[in-house]
C-alpha cells in the first residue's frame, strides 16, 4: 500500500469515527433532554403549592380533561407503587445499576438502529429523573418530601360506556399516578421490546471495529496482476 493510500484510510477511519461520535451524542442529548422535560414538569406543577403551609399529599390541583386530573403524591416505591417497603438506597442502587447498563448499550449500538438508539435514550432519560427525585432533591430542593413526585392522574371517565364496560367485568377505570419519567420508561420499554421482536439480537450487537471501516486503496492480491507486459 502506497503512502497516499493509507493517509487517505486514516483520513476515512478518522472521519466515520467523528459521525460515530457525533451519532451517539445526539442520543444521549435527547437522554438529557427527557431528564429536563420531566424535572421541569415536577417543579411545574409542585412548586409552590408543595412548600406552603397545609399541604396534603393527594391534593387535587386541576382537570384537564375528564380523564386527566393532576394530583401531588409522592410514590415511595418504583413502578405502580411496588417495592416500598425496600430501602431507599437500595433502590436507589439498582436504579443506577441499570442506567449504567442502559447507558453502555446505547453507547455500544451500531449505527443504523434508530428505533432501539430511541427507546433507550427514553429510558435512561426518565430513569434519571426519578432518580434525581428519589435521591438528591429532598438533599437539594426546598421540597423534601421523599418519594418520587408523581401527579399524572389518568383514568377512564366514570359516566363513559368504556368505564361501566369494566366495571360489570370486575376490571379498574383507575390507575396508578404517574409523572412524565414513567411515561418516558413505559413508551421505552414498549419500543425496545418491539425491536427486540422484530430485529432479534442482531440489532443489539455492538459495533465492531472492523465493521464498518472506510474503503482503502491496496494493492491486488495476485502479485503478477500489477506486472507489466
Amino acid at each position: 500500500m502506497s503512502v497516499g493510500a493509507r493517509g487517505r484510510g486514516l483520513i476515512g477511519a478518522a472521519t466515520l469515527d467523528a459521525a460515530r461520535l457525533r451519532t451517539k451524542l445526539l442520543w444521549f442529548s435527547l437522554a438529557a433532554a427527557c431528564l429536563a422535560a420531566d424535572l421541569w414538569s415536577k417543579h411545574l406543577v409542585f412548586y409552590p403549592e408543595a412548600t406552603a403551609p397545609g399541604f396534603r399529599e393527594g391534593d387535587l390541583v386541576g382537570v384537564i380533561a375528564p380523564w386527566w386530573r393532576t394530583i401531588l403524591v409522592y410514590n415511595q416505591g418504583v413502578t405502580f407503587g411496588s417495592f416500598a417497603w425496600v430501602p431507599a438506597w437500595t433502590k436507589a442502587a439498582l436504579t443506577s445499576g441499570v442506567i449504567v447498563w442502559m447507558a453502555w448499550k446505547l453507547w455500544a449500538l451500531r449505527g443504523g438502529h434508530v428505533a432501539q438508539s430511541l427507546s433507550l435514550s427514553m429510558i435512561v432519560g426518565g430513569a434519571l429523573g426519578n432518580l434525581y427525585d428519589r435521591s438528591l432533591r429532598p438533599l437539594v430542593e426546598q421540597d423534601t418530601h421523599p418519594g418520587v413526585r408523581d401527579f399524572l392522574d389518568w383514568h377512564l371517565p366514570q359516566d363513559s360506556g368504556l368505564a361501566r364496560a369494566f366495571a360489570e367485568r370486575g376490571w379498574q377505570t383507575h390507575w396508578y399516578t404517574s409523572n412524565v419519567a414513567d411515561v418516558l420508561i413505559v413508551c421505552g420499554v414498549i419500543l425496545l421490546g418491539w425491536c427486540l421482536v422484530r430485529y432479534g439480537d442482531d440489532d443489539d450487537a455492538p459495533d465492531r471495529g472492523g465493521d464498518q471501516s472506510p474503503p482503502t486503496e491496496a494493492g491486488p492480491s495476485d502479485p503478477s496482476a500489477g506486472a507489466k507486459p
